[in-house]
Formats: C-alpha cells, sequence, structure tokens
C-alpha cells in the first residue's frame, strides 16, 4: 500500500508530505483546489512522461518520492526488482523517487538505486491502481462485453486462441508447401531436360584433365610422327648406323686377336652395338606410345568441347557437372515424394481446424450459459 507521498516545487506545490493510514482515505477539495496535482505528482513515480510545465517557477528541480509497504512482495515485482539488482527484504518500505529538470529531463530511482523510466512503468500495475469519475462509463462499451462475460463465466479464451494459432499455423504450412510443389512442378519439364543432357554424356569425376591430358600426348605424336618416321626408316634401313656397326663388330672379331689394340677397339664397338640397340628399342617403344590416331584425338575434343559447353551452360565447373546431375535427381525424386507430403498437411491442417472448432463451440456453449444468468 501507500503510505507516505513527498512532493518538491510540483507547479503550485512547495513542499508537502502526507501520510497515509489503513483503511479509506479521501482528498477533497473544490475544483482548482490541486487535487488533480496530486495525481499528476503521484503519476511522475509510477513511470508517467516527464513535462517540464510541472516544475514550479524560479526552482531549477522538481521531486516527488513515494514509499510503498507490503506484507509481501508481489511475485512480478519481486521479478522485475531482481532483474534490476534491486533487493528489498519482505517488510521493508519501497520508495520510489523521480526527479524533474525544467527542460524535460527526469532521473528515477528505487531504494536510492537508479533505474529506468521503463522500470517504473513495469512496476506502476503492483503499486498502484487508478479508478476515475467516468470508469462505469466502461460497462456500456461493446468491446469489453466479451471480456466480463468471460469473467463472469470463468472461462479461459488461451486454449482457443493457442488452437487458433495451430490452426493458422498448419494452414498456413499448407499454402506455403502447395507452392512449393508448384514451383517445383513448374521447373520440373526444365530440370528432365536438363538431366538428360547430362545423362547422355554422363560425365566423371576428374575427366576433363584426363582428356586433356590425353589429347596433349595426341597432339604430341601428330606433331612427332613424321620425324619418327624418318628415324625408323634410318635404323630399320640395311645401310642404316646399327646395321654397319653389327658388320664391322663382326669383321673386327675376326682379327681382334692378332694386336691387343684391336681387341680394345672390339670392345668399345661392341659397346656402341648395345647402346645403339637400346637406343633403337626406345624408339620403338617412343613411336608406340605417341602413336597418333585422328580418331582417338576427335573423339577426345569432341568430348572435351560438349564437357565445357554443358558446364558453361550449368554456370559451373566441368568437375561439377556429376554433383549437378546427383542433386537434378533429388529434387525430382523430391517432386515426386511432395503429394504424400501434401496429404499429410492437408491432414494435419484439417485436425486442426476441427479442434478449433470444437474447442470454439464449447466456449461459445458456456458463454450463452453465463450470458443468460447474467
Amino acid at each position: 500500500m501507500l503510505t507516505r507521498l513527498s512532493i518538491r516545487n510540483i507547479v503550485l506545490i512547495e513542499a508537502l508530505d502526507l501520510t497515509f493510514g489503513r483503511g479509506l482515505g479521501v482528498l477533497t477539495g473544490e475544483t482548482g483546489a490541486g487535487k488533480s496535482i496530486l495525481l499528476d505528482a503521484l503519476g511522475l513515480v509510477l513511470g508517467n512522461r516527464a513535462d517540464s510545465g510541472l516544475v514550479r517557477g524560479g526552482t531549477d528541480k522538481a521531486s516527488v518520492s513515494a514509499s510503498f509497504e507490503f506484507a509481501a512482495l508481489p511475485q512480478g515485482l519481486a521479478e522485475r526488482l531482481d532483474d534490476a539488482d534491486i533487493e528489498v527484504e519482505d517488510g521493508e518500505p519501497l520508495i520510489v523517487r523521480r526527479q524533474l529538470r525544467p527542460d524535460g529531463k527526469s532521473k528515477a530511482f528505487v531504494n536510492d538505486q537508479p533505474v529506468s523510466v521503463s522500470l517504473l512503468r513495469e512496476m506502476a500495475g503492483f503499486l498502484v491502481e487508478l479508478h476515475g469519475q467516468h470508469d462505469d462509463r466502461g460497462l456500456v462499451n461493446p468491446r469489453g462485453h466479451r471480456t466480463l462475460l468471460d469473467r463472469f463465466a470463468g472461462v479461459d479464451g488461451a486454449q482457443l486462441a493457442a488452437a487458433w494459432r495451430a490452426w493458422r499455423s498448419a494452414d498456413e504450412a499448407l499454402g506455403e508447401a502447395r507452392l512449393a510443389v508448384e514451383t517445383a512442378k513448374a521447373d520440373q519439364d526444365l530440370l528432365l531436360a536438363h538431366l538428360a543432357e547430362l545423362t547422355a554424356l554422363e560425365p566423371q569425376a576428374g575427366e576433363e584433365a584426363r582428356l586433356a591430358a590425353a589429347r596433349t600426348d595426341m597432339q604430341k605424336g601428330e606433331k612427332l610422327s613424321g620425324d619418327l618416321e624418318e628415324l625408323r626408316h634410318l635404323w630399320e634401313g640395311s645401310d642404316s648406323p646399327l646395321a654397319s656397326l653389327r658388320v664391322a663388330a663382326r669383321r673386327l672379331d675376326r682379327i681382334a686377336p692378332e694386336h691387343p689394340l684391336l681387341a680394345e677397339a672390339l670392345g668399345a664397338l661392341d659397346r656402341a652395338v648395345i647402346e645403339a640397340g637400346e637406343a633403337e628399342e626406345k624408339l620403338q617403344a617412343a613411336a608406340e606410345a605417341l602413336v597418333h590416331d585422328p580418331a582417338a584425338l576427335d573423339a577426345a575434343e569432341t568430348r572435351l568441347f560438349e564437357l565445357r559447353a554443358l558446364a558453361r551452360k550449368h554456370r559451373c565447373e566441368v568437375d561439377e557437372l556429376p554433383e549437378l546431375m546427383r542433386d537434378m535427381r533429388g529434387q525430382l525424386d523430391s517432386i515426386e515424394g511432395s503429394e504424400a507430403q501434401l496429404d499429410a498437411l492437408e491432414a494435419a491442417a484439417k485436425e486442426a481446424g476441427q479442434r478449433y472448432r470444437a474447442e470454439a463451440q464449447a466456449l461459445h456453449d458456456r458463454r450463452v450459459a453465463a450470458a443468460l444468468r447474467l
């Protein structure tokens, strides 16, 4: 309860200290006596907007302090004070103070600890309940009739509101799913066409690098084939260097025993024959490795062109085409499975609607019965 109100320099009031006891307290006075000034002052500590016009003329500051006492702090108020790190022991007064300057700036304190004005507004509902002389007119306002009826009937519309939200949520999920399916189906033909292109080509991971390397080797073979052919004729002819070396070696072999120097010459010649033979074998191996097959080169270049053209079309790298193909297959599978998903969402929305209507009918019946009593 409000136990004390202290006012300093508010409008016409220079200083006023009011103490309230238990039971009913009444402030009386003629019109213009200043009763509303007291309410304005109380409003400041309840978080109302700071109006510089409340500051008494000729002063540099106005203040209002209100003291409240509780047998036990209301739970909601205790939570807000705890969030603001304000400790109030049971039985200890809660003192709320507000200072106001002529420029409209204000400061707020709870038990001498600075707080925000928004906290005062949150606390106000736990501290004071204000009623005006025309409050009874709210009884004839149709907007409040259902609330009054529900209070009289002892019903709570929270469960119905939850059922409504669940129905709306299920209905929105169904609408979004239908739109997604329609969009996907519109793209289905295009996906099928793209997938057919990819499936026909069946790109493989790392294929571009392998094809490029093979094409390079075949192009080298094409360039070197003429030179290799000339070398082959040179080494295979009857008067080739290797054949001449072998003939010379045979002749020298017959006369080598006649002199030591001839034997040494024969050894050197034999080594030359061996080296020349190895050179011939390597030339043969190179010719086989660099064989030029125009059809194979054309096939490699054609496939490289097709792979790179398809990658440009889908704005990706050639090595990303296999993954793209798997993604498209997954999208098409999702489209095919979307009908089952839609059926499930339709059933959920229908069930939520039925649950809401049942809750609404039950609440309606209780309201009708209470209205007759009321």
